[in-house]
């Protein structure tokens, strides 16, 4: 099966995406790995992977996204042939998760061993599939409120539609909320907490979390908002999950020129 994904490398969605795929043992550094030029070729037993960053063509009144070959609209899109198109975020986590999980039956069946990318990031019994969907729904939940503030109060977007400080703090509140609503469930979680004699912890993320730390990254260094002050529980997740291979991000990793714009609230 050949698929081919189209991502904006540093972008809250994309990096979903990003981070899952080295989760899930196919990418080791999607920092380092996924470059703003050139595509990338992922091979495994389940699929053929080509990732192509796009770029942003940006003027005084619009803004682009360009890569060759890419279809019309944001990213992340997930080409899966035919003609067909997954564009939401979301569902492609879990279109992943759906194929690697029925390669992963099909090897149990034919009593081949299982493979390190086969192993299920939605939990193994009814009640982690559960709590995987609730922290994952309060995840988006939050990461589009927080869309909406940046929307509406950073100067980013100050020439490119209409803005109203009072709607972003609204926005912001909401984000909060949904945020302390996970932080609930992440109480007495230790699954990223570093063993000693090595530099991660074990395989025990899930889709969630990639999702949530996407978000609280994506915030606190492009847009300067740590939106987990106060939740101990979610600032130890974040202080954890960011030294995995998957997470970390080098110095200006954001362009320059967006981030300058990014941090500078109309609120303020």
């Amino acid at each position: 099966m050949d698929l081919e994904l189209f991502v904006l490398t540093w972008g809250i969605y994309p990096r979903r995406i990003l981070i899952y795929l080295a989760e899930k043992g196919l990418l080791k550094s999607p920092a380092t790995e996924v470059t703003d030029s050139t595509p990338l070729e992922v091979q495994c037993q389940t699929f053929n992977l080509k990732i192509n960053p796009v770029t942003v063509s940006a003027t005084e009144t619009s803004m682009e996204l360009v890569a060759p070959g890419k279809p019309s609209g944001t990213v992340p899109i997930l080409a899966i042939g035919n003609g067909t198109f997954v564009k939401q975020s979301i569902a492609i986590l879990e279109y992943f998760e759906d194929i690697c999980e029925h390669a992963s039956l099909q090897a149990s069946e034919d009593g081949r061993e299982d493979e390190t990318y086969f192993r299920t990031m939605r939990g193994t019994t009814p009640e982690e599939r559960a709590r995987t969907r609730d922290i994952l729904a309060l995840a988006d939940e939050a990461s589009t409120f927080f869309g909406f503030a940046c929307h509406k109060g950073s100067s980013l977007f100050s020439n490119l539609e209409s803005q109203s400080p009072m709607a972003s703090v609204m926005a912001l509140e909401w984000c909060r909320r949904a945020l302390e609503k996970i932080e609930v469930v992440y109480e007495d979680d230790h699954r990223f907490e570093v063993l000693p004699g090595t530099r991660n912890s074990g395989n025990r993320s899930n889709i969630a979390d990639c999702v949530l730390f996407s978000l609280l990254q994506f915030s606190k260094e492009l847009y300067g908002r740590d939106l987990i002050i106060g939740l101990p529980n979610l600032e130890g997740f974040y202080e954890l999950f960011k030294e995995r291979d998957s997470a970390k991000i080098p110095e200006n990793w954001y362009p320059a020129h967006i981030e300058s714009m990014a941090k500078v609230w109309l609120a303020e």
